[in-house]
């Protein structure tokens, strides 16, 4: 095991999610601060008024639309613009997301948002954001164990850097974290994200591939010690 090689992929990793998400987090508390006053707003115009008479036309207009109930499903929506930092995070650390169901909108009941009963919401709300707090927080975890385990346990021997699908994503996570910081070419970040990710497929089938040899390896060995 290259256990320095962990620590270095790790904390370098870390040092490009961790300012992702404290800038999602403060754009959480702005959104909160204007749901606010927004709320606020609205209790001043929602003030009661002087009741007025129903005229006889206006009533059976109002009775069938007080029927009528319109309810939206957050989770079925599609076409959802998300910051550059969800997308530098997601590419670059797919398994972990996979865990802790970062900034997924409909996590999985298995995942750490999950268990922790995190919903989509359109308004950010104190609770909604503690619950986010400890999401993010479990996210680095992962996010360091992670890095650790690809980086100490290192698939390809090579030379070559770039060889190596681990150092590969993390220069990908590097370039594409440098992109999202800078405001008027963070729309860029999908290039460098798509391309994390898509070694992240090439690391899973290297990973599938070394533990089919290995089992070769192991049940050839059994037969050959068999046979003595």
């Amino acid at each position: 095991m290259n256990w320095r090689r962990g620590l270095l992929l790790a904390g370098i990793n870390l040092a490009v999610a961790i300012p992702m998400i404290l800038m999602m987090e403060a754009r959480d508390q702005k959104w909160e601060l204007t749901s606010e006053e927004i709320m606020a707003k609205s209790a001043v115009l929602d003030a009661p008024k002087p009741p007025e008479p129903p005229t006889p036309e206006s009533a059976p207009a109002n009775s069938e639309q007080a029927e009528e109930a319109v309810t939206f499903d957050l989770c079925g929506m599609v076409g959802a613009i998300y910051p550059a930092q969800i997308y530098v995070v997601q590419a670059a650390d797919m398994p972990s997301v996979a865990l802790a169901g970062w900034r997924v909108d409909c996590p999985a009941h298995w995942t750490l948002a999950g268990r922790l009963g995190e919903r989509p919401s359109w308004r950010v709300t104190p609770l909604w954001m503690e619950t986010q707090r400890k999401i993010d927080a479990g996210m680095c975890l992962f996010i360091a164990v992670q890095w650790f385990l690809v980086g100490g346990f290192p698939l390809v021997r090579n030379k070559k850097w770039w060889a190596d699908p681990g150092a590969f994503i993390t220069a990908c996570a590097v370039l594409a974290g440098v992109i999202a910081l800078i405001p008027f070419v963070d729309g860029f970040v999908k290039l460098p994200a798509l391309i994390a990710m898509l070694a992240w497929f090439w690391w899973f089938a290297l990973l599938v591939w070394r533990m089919l040899q290995f089992g070769w390896r192991m049940a050839t060995g059994w037969r050959v010690s068999r046979s003595c």
